[in-house]
């Protein structure tokens, strides 16, 4: 889960959070803010050097909010801008994504073990996830395609949990 926080020139606070499990996974999108202008600046015209316009609301990658919040933050829009980034292997994970609840969070156990996920190949692969060359070095086409899998699994429990 990627959480992009920033403020506005004036006033105003928003936070973006992308539950993806790499930079370059598509990922549904929570949208706050307490200022209508920030918000419209923020919500506007977003586009990216990968993809050109891109639908922030609708869902999509981190590595395209990143670069869309840096541009804001280089044009003056925004003031500052803060990355924080939870990885499923994490203890807290389930709780700050919203997935409470015995059964969603047991569910997630499960996944793991039959995933033959651990908290070690979890955090290894979100350290490396940034450089592609490495990736493909250290990974093979069917490990990259679990953590894509994983990444699909966990889109689908915040979509059930908010049903």
């Amino acid at each position: 889960m990627f959480t992009f926080s920033c403020s506005g020139q004036q006033t105003g606070q928003a936070t973006i959070t992308v539950h993806a499990v790499d930079w370059s996974m598509i990922g549904d999108v929570a949208f706050s803010c307490n200022d209508d202008a920030l918000a419209c600046s923020l919500l506007t015209g977003c586009r990216c050097d990968a993809a050109g316009f891109f639908n922030l609301l609708a869902g999509c990658k981190p590595v395209q909010v990143e670069q869309w919040l840096e541009y804001l933050k280089e044009r003056g829009v925004i003031r500052d801008l803060q990355v924080t980034i939870l990885h499923p292997g994490d203890g807290e994970y389930a709780q700050k994504t919203g997935l409470k609840g015995e059964e969603l969070e047991a569910l997630l156990s499960l996944f793991y073990r039959i995933g033959g996920f651990n908290r070690l190949q979890i955090t290894r692969y979100m350290k490396q996830r940034g450089n592609a060359s490495l990736l493909s070095t250290r990974y093979g086409k069917e490990e990259l395609e679990r953590f894509r899998l994983l990444n699909e699994v966990l889109r689908l429990l915040h979509r059930l949990k908010r049903e």
